[in-house]
């Protein structure tokens, strides 16, 4: 393909391996903190735990997660790509089933290492460096519309999975979901993989022509550079703050705040909305301008989300707070991944883009875990707001200072 390939006659030769990021996307939502959190409650009331007790089980079972994902991301530079995320979707589909049977502390730590590891570490890391192996040109608009997969989940699963359990039970809603994730990914990936041979993601065998004058940066070698360093902070930061706010959004939002938690529920698809047009924009400008000139900017909407938290008292502030954070999460994406890319190459990208998850996922182990302590402790929502505020522009301006000469 070449740079003037518009949009929408990209989407139409590529329609078929663009679908699969975006259900592999979709169904990495058993395993993300927005969709767990809304069995927070119900699972603290059943086997008696403590905000500090449920975070510190979630923020355990994420770093093991984070460890295994280590070495398991370098699969996805060595495995042929349809039949590794068949296998992996399998077991989505029976750890999801399998969460139902959780019965103590235990098999709650081994049901959400399993579920995380899956959907938030291996299934959103597959579908994200399949996208930005397989495209140069269109790689920022090919991981934005792939991703539109976990907007669409993000808007539809919480308002169904609220009213579910005002229904039945939550052991039920997790069986669902498995044959859910059965039903639609299994069937469906030979198919929309068949259709391009150079899609599996082997390598060097997967490298573009436009790629061969790059150079091709190990994880070994990446690790010690500079950038990558300065870099690191802004790739933790929203996934440690907004991980922790969204883990324990039922108390924050519902006690807290006192807003109508079902009102904040059906936000999400204005969180979805925006989450979209951020991740079309992002992608946009990234396949015009960079990457390296957008990544320290995208986490702007988030800083202004945080601070109308803060000040907002009206319910009806949480349109605007989810709408914000929505247009934040989507321009992470494309910008995150393209920039693995344009400053390492392509070669060793499942290698460099597992350590970047790694740190996401530690990151997101810690913010629940945090901000549980916090409540604990009867810290305000505002004090831990405006510290996470203060979080964010320091590593934002550590990200532009680490780009600006990339």
């Amino acid at each position: 393909m070449t740079p003037e390939t518009p949009t929408l006659a990209f989407m139409r030769r590529e329609w078929r391996f663009l679908l699969f990021g975006a259900l592999v996307m979709f169904w990495t939502s058993p395993g993300q903190t927005y969709l767990i959190s809304l069995f927070g409650d119900v699972l603290r009331r059943d086997f008696q735990l403590s905000h500090t007790d449920f975070g510190g089980i979630y923020t355990a079972a994420t770093l093991v997660s984070a460890a295994i994902l280590w070495p398991a991301g370098r699969l996805v530079d060595r495995l042929r790509l349809g039949q590794f995320v068949w296998w992996v979707c399998v077991a989505m589909a029976a750890g999801a089933a399998a969460f139902s049977q959780v019965s103590g502390s235990v098999s709650l730590f081994f049901s959400i290492l399993i579920v995380r590891f899956l959907g938030q570490g291996m299934m959103a890391h597959i579908a994200v460096t399949a996208m930005a192996r397989r495209y140069v040109a269109e790689r920022g608009r090919a991981i934005a519309i792939a991703g539109l997969g976990f907007p669409i989940a993000e808007g539809t699963l919480p308002p169904l999975i609220t009213i579910g359990l005002t229904v039945t039970t939550w052991p039920n809603i997790w069986v669902v979901m498995g044959l859910v994730v059965a039903v639609t990914m299994l069937p469906t990936i030979p198919f929309l993989l068949k259709r391009t041979a150079g899609q599996d993601g082997q390598g060097p065998e997967a490298l573009s022509p436009l790629n061969a004058g790059q150079r091709q940066w190990t994880r070994a070698e990446m690790l010690r550079d500079r950038r990558f360093l300065m870099v690191a902070p802004i790739v933790m930061t929203m996934s440690a703050i907004f991980t922790g706010i969204i883990f324990h959004q039922t108390h924050i939002i519902g006690t807290a705040k006192a807003w109508d938690f079902l009102w904040w529920s059906v936000c999400f698809a204005i969180f979805a909305a925006c989450q979209v047009s951020g991740s079309f924009i992002t992608g946009w400008l990234v396949d015009r301008i960079t990457a390296r000139r957008i990544t320290p900017y995208v986490l702007v909407p988030f800083m202004v989300s945080l601070m109308l938290l803060a000040l907002g008292e009206n319910e009806l502030w949480a349109a605007a707070v989810l709408g914000a954070m929505g247009f934040s999460a989507g321009a992470t994406n494309p910008s995150f991944a393209s920039l693995w890319a344009e400053l390492y190459g392509t070669q060793h990208l499942g290698a460099i883009r597992a350590a970047a998850a790694v740190l996401s996922v530690f990151a997101s182990a810690l913010g629940p875990v945090a901000v549980g302590s916090a409540l604990d402790a009867t810290v305000s929502i505002e004090a831990i707001i405006w510290v996470s505020v203060a979080i964010t522009i320091g590593t934002s301006a550590l990200a532009w200072l680490g780009l600006r000469r990339a």
